[in-house]
């Protein structure tokens, strides 16, 4: 990015910030909200780096303790992807973020990324033994709810008691096919989608309980609803599926410990969940905040 001094008047766009030349600035409406800095202002008051990406956090990183973050995130490689509509190189992981971001958490690795899903006896049964979705029960023409919150399945699912959502399984998608699908998705406060949606709900705390559900904690956690077409991307992308079950069901045993010991020791089975930069253009990052 050029910063404004840079370039002559004529050449800026009307809606551009006053602190950038991208029109229209990414991280305006998330800057209003929370207060932070704008990236290139921060850069031109400490003398120099480089601006912070818009990111799916939608907030510039925060620089204090950054280099402790980032040591304890692992690097993926960077991916080629021309499916989200632009050819984007990103690195997947997210240096420390403001409190207040919306971010994807979950479980990846240079493959892909783990979403979880909770479906009765039957469906679940069908995908395990085939390694993928289909059979007479599995209906790809309904809304179906992909999240990669290991937490926020089992608040949505009771620990896989409710009824039709005795099984939870984790499905592991390839970086482009998420990317692929984000990119198609609308934000459901904008008046969501008719094939796919993203949904921000508050995120859950895997590690503690508030009576008979994962504990309410800050953040919020992303859901994507698919339907059609792309239920049918992802039934086709799914490169591997697990059943989790009897693990929900020992998490929610181990909640009702109030001394903690019980979840503790499970610690060694938990996902590790960390933010995560999905390969998307920078339209769809801010479109879908």
């Amino acid at each position: 990015l050029k910063l404004p001094q840079d370039l002559p008047n004529s050449s800026l766009p009307k809606s551009s910030c006053s602190h950038c030349a991208v029109s229209p600035c990414p991280w305006l409406p998330s800057l209003r909200r929370s207060r932070v800095p704008h990236p290139q202002k921060r850069k031109r008051r400490t003398g120099g780096g480089q601006p912070a990406a818009a990111a799916w956090s939608f907030l510039p990183e925060v620089e204090a303790s950054a280099d402790a973050a980032l040591s304890e995130l692992d690097t993926a490689p960077r991916e080629t992807d021309g499916a989200a509509g632009a050819a984007v190189q990103r690195d997947h992981s997210i240096p420390v973020l403001h409190p207040s971001a919306e971010v994807l958490s979950g479980e990846w690795d240079a493959e892909g990324v783990y979403f979880y899903q909770a479906f009765n006896h039957e469906i679940a049964d069908w995908a395990v033994e085939h390694q993928g979705f289909g059979g007479p029960a599995f209906n790809p023409a309904r809304m179906t709810w992909i999240k990669p919150s290991f937490a926020w399945v089992l608040y949505r699912s009771g620990y896989g008691h409710k009824h039709s959502q005795h099984r939870i399984l984790k499905v592991k998608l390839p970086h482009s096919a998420v990317a692929s699908l984000l990119s198609q998705c609308a934000c459901k406060h904008a008046g969501g989608g008719t094939l796919g949606r993203v949904q921000w709900d508050p995120a859950r705390d895997l590690m503690e309980a508030d009576g008979r559900e994962p504990r309410r904690c800050r953040g919020r956690a992303i859901q994507i609803g698919l339907k059609g077409r792309l239920s049918e991307l992802y039934v086709r992308s799914a490169t591997s599926i697990e059943d989790v079950t009897e693990l929900s069901h020992r998490v929610g045993e181990a909640h009702q410990d109030k001394t903690k010991r019980a979840i503790e020791a499970l610690k060694p089975e938990l996902p590790h969940e960390r933010p995560y930069m999905p390969s998307c253009s920078e339209f769809d990052l801010a479109r879908l905040r």
